[in-house]
């Protein structure tokens, strides 16, 4: 039986035939990134919006840092129908829907952020809604742009080219693709859970992350935990996609899911912002917290991207990816160069 959708009687049952009855719906947003983190500050402001929108009708709590489910686990309780919302990164929905892994694909190395921005604003980021809602997950709007991905983050060990990943343990975000990409660059990539990281780093478990951003060392000050080098190659994008139970949309009246997907429009629209601005100062924030970023030489990742396109389409197919849907992907890619 569904029991996170709550509904609280706020006026006494009168006996008269016009007495009113007022209900609050409460709803669950769960993230597993930090305080602080732009995800969780959208999730914040998308719950004040909707409460406002609602005229307090609707009320969302917003559970941080994996204290109510974990990424993985939070995407099971979303189909399923034990949770409500969450925002979540389209790598770690990979697991279920691997065609989200399209944007770290080979094809994507080296691509920028208006090439990206237009794969998701066009018609591909219209068949996102589709597969989902295979699911049992509802996307209400438009996900938002994160960061460019980048092959290493390390601890001690400096990764200068492609050739010194070789036998280094990098965790991953939990996507097929990106483990295989990683790979077949010579690595020994490991899926592990975002809350799990800073354990494994601090007792070197691993020697670093492989297959994120810049923001996710920033977000959770992975500083603190070893991370002292980046060997930055724009390797794929991340985006975050707002996400809601279908089960919980289906319970909610029409105006209730209109307020969902109203008020996420701009809360998509801030936050994409608020990414851009993070990007633009991530440099100087890490420098002062002591992390070295080696930019690779474009013409080195030109090389990378040429050689593991050539092994794209068994990527493809060990991944459980739609080969169909990657060709348009790739053919949307060429028509925005």
């Amino acid at each position: 039986m569904k029991t996170f959708i709550k509904t609280t009687v706020l006026g006494a049952i009168m006996a008269t035939a016009g007495s009113t009855v007022l209900a609050e719906t409460e709803l669950r947003l769960s993230v597993e990134t930090p305080p602080g983190h732009v995800r969780n500050l959208a999730a914040d402001r998308w719950a004040d919006a909707i409460e406002e929108a609602s005229g307090g009708e609707m009320t969302v709590e917003v559970f941080p840092a994996a204290q109510l489910y974990k990424s993985a686990d939070a995407i099971r309780a979303l189909a399923s129908g034990a949770l409500d919302m969450s925002i979540q990164a389209n790598v770690t929905m990979s697991q279920f829907e691997p065609n989200l892994s399209f944007s770290v694909l080979p094809v994507f190395f080296g691509r920028t952020v208006e090439e990206a921005n237009a794969i998701l604003s066009g018609p591909i980021g219209d068949e996102l809604g589709d597969m989902m809602a295979k699911k049992g997950i509802h996307l209400p709007g438009p996900a938002f742009l994160f960061a460019p991905q980048h092959t290493a983050f390390t601890t001690d060990t400096v990764v200068e080219s492609y050739d010194d990943l070789t036998g280094l343990k990098l965790a991953t975000p939990p996507s097929p693709v990106v483990v295989g990409v990683l790979k077949e660059m010579g690595s020994a990539p490991q899926a592990a859970r975002r809350s799990e990281i800073p354990l494994l780093l601090s007792q070197g478990q691993i020697d670093g992350m492989g297959g994120v951003t810049e923001l996710t060392i920033i977000g959770g000050k992975l500083w603190e935990s070893g991370i002292k080098n980046i060997f930055a190659d724009n390797a794929g994008w991340g985006f975050y996609m707002p996400v809601v139970s279908q089960r919980t949309m289906d319970e909610l009246t029409e105006e209730q899911q209109a307020i969902i997907r109203d008020t996420w429009v701009e809360v998509g629209e801030w936050a994409a912002a608020y990414a851009r601005d993070e990007m633009a100062q991530a440099r100087e924030t890490l420098a002062d917290n002591g992390v070295t970023v080696l930019d690779a030489d474009p013409e080195v990742v030109a090389e990378q991207r040429d050689a593991l396109l050539g092994l794209q389409q068994q990527i493809v197919a060990d991944g459980g990816m739609d080969a169909d849907f990657i060709a348009r992907v790739t053919e949307a890619l060429d028509g925005n160069q």
